[in-house]
C-alpha cells in the first residue's frame, strides 16, 4: 500500500521550531534568511497540498496529469489561482488585504534569496590620506554604511516584513481561508467576489 503525507504538515511543525529558535536567539540577523526561506517553503507546500487535494476530489484517479499541470505553475500563480479553483470561481483573494500583501512579498523575498544576484548600493566614498601612512588625500575612505552592508547577514531581507510577520500571514491564510472551506467563506475578508458588477 502506498501512503502519502501532506508536506505542509511537516513544514508547519518546522515553522513552529523556527519561530521558537528565532525568538530565543541573540543573533536574529543570522536566522532571518533561513526563517524566510522556510516560511516560503511552507507556503508553497500548503498551496501544493491544497491544489493536489482539489485535483483528486474533482477528477479522482484521472487527476495525475491535471495535478502535474497545477504543480508546474509559478509560485505566485499557485497563490492567485487557489481561491478561484477551490471556490468554483466564486471568489478570489483580495490583493489589497494585508495577508495577501505579505504572502506576495514573501514570494518575492524567496525568489530573491534562492536566485541571488549581485547587489549594488550607492555609498558615498570620500578621499583622504591613508589612515596609517598618511600622505596625499587620494586614499578611498569607506563610510560606516559600507561596512554595515558588507556584514549584513539578512542579505537585505526582512526590511518590509519580519520573518514573524510572514509566518503570521501564513497562519492567517490557513485559518481564515483553507480551514473555512467550503462552507464558511462568504464573510472572509481575505476573499472578494468574482461576481461581475
Amino acid at each position: 500500500m502506498r501512503v502519502s503525507f501532506r508536506a505542509s504538515v511537516k513544514f508547519e511543525r518546522i515553522l513552529g521550531v523556527m519561530r521558537k529558535t528565532y525568538e530565543a536567539s541573540d543573533n536574529k540577523d543570522g536566522l532571518c534568511v533561513p526563517y524566510i526561506v522556510i516560511c516560503a517553503a511552507a507556503l508553497e507546500a500548503i498551496l501544493n497540498d491544497a491544489l493536489l487535494e482539489h485535483a483528486s476530489s474533482k477528477w479522482g484517479h484521472e487527476q495525475k496529469d491535471y495535478a502535474n499541470s497545477l504543480m508546474s505553475m509559478s509560485f505566485r500563480s499557485k497563490l492567485d489561482s487557489l481561491a478561484p479553483l477551490l471556490t468554483s470561481h466564486q471568489y478570489r483573494l483580495d490583493k489589497n488585504h494585508w495577508v495577501y500583501q505579505r504572502l506576495g512579498a514573501l514570494i518575492t523575498e524567496r525568489n530573491n534569496l534562492v536566485h541571488p544576484k549581485p547587489q549594488e548600493h550607492d555609498v558615498p566614498i570620500t578621499r583622504g590620506p591613508h589612515p596609517v601612512y598618511g600622505g596625499a588625500a587620494d586614499y578611498p575612505i569607506l563610510p560606516a554604511e559600507y561596512f554595515e552592508l558588507a556584514s549584513d547577514l539578512t542579505l537585505g531581507t526582512g526590511k518590509r516584513y519580519s520573518p514573524q510577520q510572514y509566518h503570521e500571514a501564513i497562519e492567517k491564510f490557513d485559518k481564515w481561508f483553507l480551514r473555512r472551506l467550503p462552507d464558511r467563506i462568504s464573510r472572509v475578508a481575505l476573499l472578494v467576489s468574482n461576481a461581475k458588477a
